[in-house]
């Protein structure tokens, strides 16, 4: 018996260990491929971030199945790591037994948030914003209020929840606080002055991916693997 329950922990560590690395390494895959994608529309369509907003590169760019691919799999990556996030502040205080419906309603809106923004940011890229037919450009626009104003909302959100715990370094929940505050300050330049500031756009996009990136360093300390088997 005894060496068939060693058997069983060591099967156990090692899974656990497998999706320890698999919550450090999917957020950074899922900014990383939001950032190749800005990159990659800047480089085919040689433009710079001053030259065009990037719903207009996204328009432009052909083929377009091959951007919309990688907006998918980016955009299904960041949903993915919203819901993990989501489980593990659930995870945080049921352990602490610091639950309460305030604040398990308030982690539910932020993550249905996010998840929402980039379902809006796969809009966007979907119906162009130059599209012949008029819901076409509806649709876009929807997308595009759908990913800046829920992704912004979101950041906020995360922000009061992440100082609500304990066990993360006041750095790092600087870090995470700064990131959606000048994310938010971008994407207002850019509404109020549009075509004047595109680099704005881009850098809201960029700074949102990271944001998500970032939350490699919140399950590297606590990953609550053992919740997610």
């Amino acid at each position: 018996v005894q060496p068939l329950t060693q058997s069983n922990e060591a099967d156990g560590g090692k899974s656990n260990a497998c999706i320890r690395l698999v919550l450090g390494v999917l957020p950074l895959l899922g900014c990383n491929i939001i950032l190749a994608v800005l990159y990659l529309l800047q480089a085919k369509l040689g433009i710079t971030m001053n030259d065009s907003s990037v719903s207009q590169a996204l328009a432009d760019y052909e083929p377009n199945l091959e951007i919309l691919v990688l907006i998918f799999i980016g955009a299904t990556l960041m949903i993915l790591v919203t819901i993990c996030r989501d489980i593990q502040i659930n995870v945080y205080h049921r352990r602490r037994r610091s639950t309460t419906c305030g604040m398990k309603a308030l982690n539910s809106i932020a993550a249905f948030a996010n998840i929402t923004a980039y379902v809006g940011f796969v809009l966007l890229a979907l119906f162009p914003v130059d599209a012949e037919s008029e819901r076409d450009r509806q649709l876009h626009n929807v997308g595009s209020y759908l990913y800046f104003g829920l992704s912004g909302l979101y950041g906020l959100l995360h922000t009061f929840l992440l100082w609500k715990q304990t066990q993360y370094p006041c750095i790092i929940k600087v870090i995470f606080t700064i990131v959606p505050l000048v994310t938010i300050a971008f994407s207002i330049t850019y509404v109020v002055k549009m075509e004047e500031a595109y680099i704005t756009e881009w850098i809201t996009v960029a700074l949102g991916a990271i944001f998500v990136g970032l939350m490699s360093l919140l399950f590297c300390v606590d990953p609550v693997d053992d919740e997610l088997i």
